[in-house]
């Protein structure tokens, strides 16, 4: 009866729970198999937390970035604007003071925090503001750390990206060369179009003008970073200047000395271009060589500017492929806790209609035997005495 009894309450306390495993005796194997099995599940719902905090960071950022976006187009606007030559000194200031502003708050923006009171674009250095303004200069104070998760077995994701990687690894001119009228040129020549062929040679290049007297030609001498003569010719506006894969158009006449100065794409931040904006409309133009080198720089901060659009589409691109991937992952991490947990259901839920019959027979089985241990225990002497 003791047997029967400890059976019977066994199976009311699997119909009390809905399970068949209650403690490891009910079934060793299958109770280490279901807590392999829970194990496994609480580690891809750890996942889980990881994707919903990862998808959190990356959508802050994109947005942060497309604010900044924003703020470059609208410099842009105010750079076409200023470089137009019907422009007063006047007007070209009040156009120099927003695009100041706009600086501020693009540094303001590179300085964004997130919900936790991390700076997202200093990369390990989430406590210090990464950008500062140093002596009219804002540079990038946070370290190259680039803070990843893992969102799956064997599998993480960056969650953010150092502030140098988004505004200052941008390449300036037309992201292969970059053509530079010196600021020191005398005449009034203004680069223009520019570009370069498939066999460039990559180098440092000076093109110098020289006119000996006003009614000379001009002539220039192109040299390479070590001095010596790649090029030569007469110097006539509007046609090209080709050397070495490279060719170039100017307007205007430049004067006995001028150098425009042909180089490889360098790295320049988005905050030098909007500045170098910003400073060469707010400089006052007296004479023809001062409007020539307005236009020169404005021309080359547009082409700096659009180098940093197209750098910050880039990073965005970047963001949604990350997200498109945390996705995937995710869709792939509950496909098999779904699979884990029918796995743990099979092996410890319990079968109703099973357990009800068997607790029934467990339960006749039990008053049968009490009902004979009655009449047993009443088999005495004393009865027919």
């Amino acid at each position: 009866m003791q047997a029967q009894q400890s059976g019977l309450h066994r199976t009311e306390s699997q119909l009390a729970s809905g399970k068949r495993i209650n403690k490891p005796s009910d079934d060793p194997i299958g109770a280490a198999k279901v807590l392999n099995l829970n194990s496994t599940i609480a580690v891809i719902d750890q996942f889980s937390r990881n994707v919903a905090g990862a998808e959190s960071s990356l959508a802050f950022e994109e947005n942060v970035i497309a604010s900044v976006n924003n703020s470059l187009q609208r410099v842009r606007e105010l750079a076409i604007q200023g470089n137009n030559a019907t422009n007063s000194y006047s007007d070209r200031q009040v156009i120099a003071q927003e695009i100041y502003q706009k600086l501020d708050e693009l540094t303001s923006l590179a300085n964004t925090r997130d919900g936790r009171g991390d700076y997202i674009f200093g990369g390990f250095s989430v406590d210090n503001p990464p950008f500062a303004n140093i002596s009219g200069s804002i540079v990038y104070q946070g370290d190259q750390g680039q803070r990843f998760v893992q969102i799956g077995e064997g599998t993480q994701t960056a969650v953010g990206d150092s502030g140098e990687s988004v505004f200052s690894r941008v390449s300036s001119g037309n992201g292969t060369i970059e053509i530079a009228a010196s600021s020191s040129n005398s005449g009034d020549a203004i680069v223009g179009a520019y570009g370069h062929s498939s066999n460039y040679q990559p180098g440092n290049y000076t093109i110098t003008f020289n006119q000996a007297a006003i009614t000379d030609p001009i002539a220039y001498v192109i040299t390479n970073d070590s001095g010596a003569t790649i090029s030569s010719g007469t110097y006539n506006e509007g046609e090209s200047i080709a050397f070495t894969g490279v060719h170039l158009r100017m307007s205007g006449n430049p004067a006995d000395g001028d150098v425009v100065n042909v180089g490889p794409s360098q790295n320049r931040s988005i905050f030098d271009a909007v500045k170098g904006i910003a400073d060469a409309l707010n400089r006052p133009t007296e004479d023809s060589a001062a409007t020539a080198r307005l236009h020169n720089e404005l021309a080359q901060g547009l082409g700096n500017l659009d180098q940093g659009l197209d750098h910050l589409g880039s990073i965005r691109a970047g963001i949604g492929s990350r997200l498109n991937n945390i996705e995937s992952i995710q869709n792939i991490n509950q496909d098999l806790k779904l699979q884990l947990e029918t796995i743990v259901s099979k092996t410890q839920d319990l079968d109703y209609a099973e357990a009800i019959s068997r607790f029934n027979l467990q339960l006749t089985s039990l008053q049968a035997a009490q009902q004979a241990f009655i009449k047993t225990s009443g088999l005495t002497l004393f009865q027919y005495l």
